[in-house]
């Protein structure tokens, strides 16, 4: 793909994304109203939170460390590509499909729910044919996630984000029209077959690319072993914050005045927001970095990681402050209403807000993790991601006391973003050719543009506006930040700025 369609791909799959997104704050929305919080819903969040949520998790872990491995051999030659997605596929549908049966007779042991719910037999007994039926989704979820990754490495970006399209509406659809009658179990049936809408979805993909499957079996692959371990290692970096949220969780419940429940909503905002742009754009780079890698010299490749993470970062850290500026606001326009008061906002909007300041962290430690596994190289992300973990650890128990919600949520953004910075350090040390002073452009672009955001909207909003009308101060602001963010930039000649204006004013290709 040529770099001057880069960004537009990059927008097409944010888009794409967003609205998935969007599509399923309503699905929440509708649950919530049908099902509020009753004893079955409770039931079924458990039992969602121990199954699907668990298997999406790896199941993304699987299609990272197979976009690095089929990209190259793709490249190389069509056939072994293919031969190498059938053999990645049936190992690892066969793995899940052993993992399920153990998993399904497991929910036959009382001590299993028992440990899971504190509730009454009944119920324990209700949450175990939950979780059954949940459970048949792992080989479906494992299955359609390693095709999204063959896809992915045939540069077919906007799978990944318009798959759940359809699962989101036909879940909204249900919520709508059958809820009333069939309740959480029959809305428990309807997630669990909806996933096939997702495997669906890659149909299309297989025809356009000939694509067929072929049982193979070949655990003795050069590339097997390096699949499965960087499979293990990207559970945990592609879920670093939400661990450090856990922490940030079971802490403040420990500290009065701090409720759970405002990391609950900060979270539930930050994380759409933030994995949407910084996922989208690691889809549509991550295949160029096997390329890149195959094509060049390791130090060459380094620089090329380099720039990308800087380019990248020349539209987080503007989002990030604005972001930060807004984060009160944000939480009053999506959440504030009947047992969510002004309360509520503020203790929300402060974590939200440095909870953003944590967003330039987070994707440099998601692309640099890929930059990792292109190399096939998993110990570094592993050590430096578990750093992080426990960094927010002993700093969640030296603020937290002292600041209470807003110091966790400081530890979290803090760790992570120290955690990008020493991963940069790590990957790059001994390099030579790598450029700082564009990166330090950008970083004080941002904090002037942030600090004079965050002093213009102390003036201009009062707090006593509608909703409406702080959505339009809002915008109006945010869009006068973006004009002085685009001004910094070209008065300080920042270069990947400059770069970027050079590709629209060029030529188009015809």
């Amino acid at each position: 793909m040529k770099e001057n369609k880069t960004i537009h791909v990059i927008g097409t799959v944010t888009l794409v994304t967003l609205f998935a997104k969007l599509l399923g704050i309503v699905r929440e929305s509708l649950q919530a109203r049908a099902f509020g919080t009753q004893i079955a819903a409770d039931l079924y969040t458990t039992a969602n939170n121990n199954t699907i949520y668990l298997f999406t998790t790896a199941a993304y872990a699987l299609c990272i460390a197979a976009v690095p491995i089929l990209t190259p051999r793709l490249r190389r030659d069509r056939k072994e590509g293919y031969d190498t997605a059938s053999n990645l596929i049936t190992i690892s549908v066969v793995l899940s499909a052993i993992a399920a049966a153990v998993w399904v007779g497991a929910t036959f042991v009382p001590a299993l729910a028992d440990r899971l719910w504190e509730g009454g037999g009944q119920e324990a007994a209700q949450l175990a044919g939950y979780m059954r039926i949940m459970i048949l989704t792992l080989p479906v979820i494992v299955l359609t996630y390693l095709l999204v990754a063959l896809f992915q490495s045939l540069e077919h970006f906007v799978l990944q984000g318009s798959m759940s399209i359809p699962y989101n509406l036909a879940l909204i659809a249900f919520l709508a029209v059958f809820a009333g009658r069939l309740g959480v179990g029959g809305y428990v049936i309807a997630v669990a077959l909806a996933w096939l809408l997702q495997l669906g979805m890659t149909a299309p993909y297989a025809l356009k690319e000939h694509y067929r499957y072929h049982p193979i079996l070949d655990l003795r692959a050069d590339y097997v072993r390096t699949f499965l371990k960087t499979a293990v290692v990207t559970v945990l970096t592609t879920s670093i914050f939400l661990f450090c949220y856990l922490q940030d969780s079971a802490m403040t419940a420990q500290l009065a005045g701090s409720p759970v429940s405002a990391f609950y909503y900060a979270d539930k905002l930050f994380t759409p927001l933030t994995t949407t742009l910084v996922y989208s754009i690691s889809t549509v780079l991550f295949p160029q970095f096997s390329e890149k890698f195959t094509q060049q010299d390791r130090p060459a490749y380094l620089r090329y990681i380099w720039n990308m993470l800087r380019g990248t970062l020349l539209l987080i850290l503007p989002m990030s402050a604005v972001l930060a500026a807004f984060g009160t606001p944000i939480v009053k326009v999506l959440f504030e209403g009947g047992s969510f008061d002004a309360a509520s906002t503020a203790a929300t909007g402060s974590i939200f807000t440095i909870y953003a300041l944590s967003m330039a962290g987070f994707c440099a430690l998601d692309l640099l993790s890929k930059a990792y596994y292109t190399m096939e190289q998993t110990l570094t992300p592993l050590l430096v991601n578990g750093g992080v973990l426990l960094c927010n650890w002993g700093l969640n128990r030296l603020l937290g006391p002292r600041w209470g919600g807003a110091g966790l949520a400081a530890a979290t953004a803090a760790s992570i973003t120290l955690g990008g910075a020493v991963m940069a350090a790590l990957l790059l040390r001994g390099t030579s050719g790598v450029k700082l002073m564009p990166l330090l452009k950008s970083g004080a672009a941002a904090l002037l543009m942030g600090g004079g955001l965050w002093f213009v909207t102390g003036l201009v909003l009062n707090g006593l506006e509608g909703k409406a009308v702080l959505v339009a101060k809002c915008v109006g602001l945010g869009a006068a930040a973006a004009a002085v963010y685009a001004a910094l930039l070209a008065v300080t000649r920042q270069e990947d700025f400059r770069e970027l204006l050079a590709k629209y004013r060029g030529p188009k290709e015809q």
